[in-house]
């Protein structure tokens, strides 16, 4: 299939109207292989919203691979990332971190295996790291946020990485394919989301309020000069105080851009502290923006023991307090985690408990689904899983009701849980 060139420039225009990709380092050819390969699929029409998602999906945009660039994960290793432990430790919420441009989960599983070790040498287990650090990982392309779901990555991508920094978490799947997997406690730590930088950074502090890094490298350079700065701006003016934002070193003029006080990483930048503004509301959701964001999902109640060292002494359930779009989620992720349960679908009824989970740790009813359906395919981790959920019921009021189950009470949950425990153990 051979594309003229006033093709190639329609597609150039909707590509940067769609996603603000200019592709200035990408010629012709490259942008016209992209859309031959996304046309032979069997939808060639440009007016079709999934094309121009599978045009992104084959564009060459995604050279990313793990622990690029030393100099950043040392910063964060000997400096950021201790500092960002600390904080979220002092107010009792996990590090929450935002990748931009995933590509293939490289960076935010790079972040994982780094704070994953910053834990373990504080005397925290690799296992509990899901509950104290949050990555998500944010891009265009569906086929690229499959791949990051699957935690699959292509030898390439690790192989690149200095080994002492991969900590044992990736490991070789398929020789002959050329085919990694991320290690599942990395996995647990990092999700991954559709979505569209220019959407994200034009939505501001409603989308990343709560973020203490949020990391945007070689997107920008994909983008026009005026574009690029202006998203640059949006994204500065659009962080918490005392938020974290960084840029590639090419990109590190942007940081002006967004008012952001430079740090010591080449392209990393701080959204300035302690200026009092205002809250807002937006979308419902009451934003704190003199400190931080109002945390919307209660955590487990932390406390600071040294620079990097947490341990977890809360057993409570979901508290009042939590933002109705988080439990908007959790309900989703639990209709869902039972709409497979009931059609035998055990693998995937855990992923979305697990996606339940992930916006609040301690939620009771996430528990008991998780529970009941690990013991399926790993009876020690299920058990453990009851039992701590049972403990935790024990400081509650027996009358109390359990969020996103309806008329369902704690002791009757607790009654459910010892049933389950009661089973005989499989051989």
């Amino acid at each position: 299939m051979t594309l003229a060139p006033p093709a190639v420039a329609a597609a150039r225009r909707q590509l940067e109207a769609a996603y603000g990709l200019a592709l200035e380092g990408l010629g012709d050819d490259q942008v016209a292989g992209a859309i031959a390969a996304a046309a032979a699929e069997g939808c060639p029409d440009p007016a079709d919203a999934a094309f121009l998602a599978r045009v992104v999906d084959r564009l060459p945009i995604d050279e990313s691979w793990l622990f690029r660039e030393d100099g950043l994960w040392e910063w964060l290793r000997d400096e950021a990332g201790p500092a960002m432990l600390d904080g979220a430790a002092a107010a009792a919420r996990p590090v929450r971190i935002l990748s931009l441009g995933c590509s293939g989960g490289q960076e935010p599983f790079s972040a994982a295996i780094l704070f994953q070790g910053l834990l373990e040498a504080g005397g925290i287990p690799g296992s509990a790291a899901a509950e104290l650090v949050r990555v998500i990982g944010v891009d265009p392309s569906p086929a690229r946020i499959e791949a990051a779901r699957a935690g699959a990555l292509p030898a390439w991508s690790v192989q690149r990485a200095r080994p002492e920094w991969l900590r044992g978490r990736i490991a070789q799947e398929d020789a002959a394919a050329g085919r990694w997997r991320v290690d599942p406690t990395i996995r647990a730590m990092c999700r991954f989301e559709l979505g569209n930088l220019v959407d994200v950074a034009g939505r501001g502090n409603a989308a990343l309020a709560g973020y203490d890094l949020v990391l945007c490298r070689h997107v920008l350079i994909y983008f026009r000069p005026a574009e690029a700065e202006r998203l640059a701006g949006e994204l500065g003016r659009g962080l918490d105080p005392g938020a974290t934002l960084v840029f590639s070193a090419p990109e590190a003029h942007l940081l002006a851009a967004g008012g952001l006080e430079p740090l010591g990483h080449l392209g990393a930048g701080r959204r300035e502290a302690g200026r009092a503004v205002p809250p807002r509301r937006i979308a419902g959701r009451r934003v704190a923006r003199n400190g931080g964001a109002a945390r919307a999902s209660p955590t487990p109640t932390t406390t600071r023991t040294s620079t990097s060292t947490r341990t977890s002494t809360s057993t409570t359930g979901a508290a009042p307090s939590t933002d109705r779009l988080e439990r908007s989620a959790i309900d989703h992720h639990i209709h869902v985690a039972l709409e497979h349960a009931h059609a035998g679908r055990t693998e995937d009824a855990l992923r979305e408990a697990r996606a339940a989970l992930f916006h609040d740790p301690r939620h009771l009813y996430s528990r008991m689904l998780l529970g009941r359906h690990l013991i399926e395919v790993d009876q020690a981790r299920g058990r453990e899983v009851l039992r701590d959920l049972l403990a935790a019921t024990a400081a509650l009021a027996p009358e109390e009701a359990v969020p996103s189950a309806d008329g369902l009470s704690v002791g009757q949950l607790a009654a459910v849980v010892r049933l389950l425990l009661a089973r005989p153990e499989a051989k």
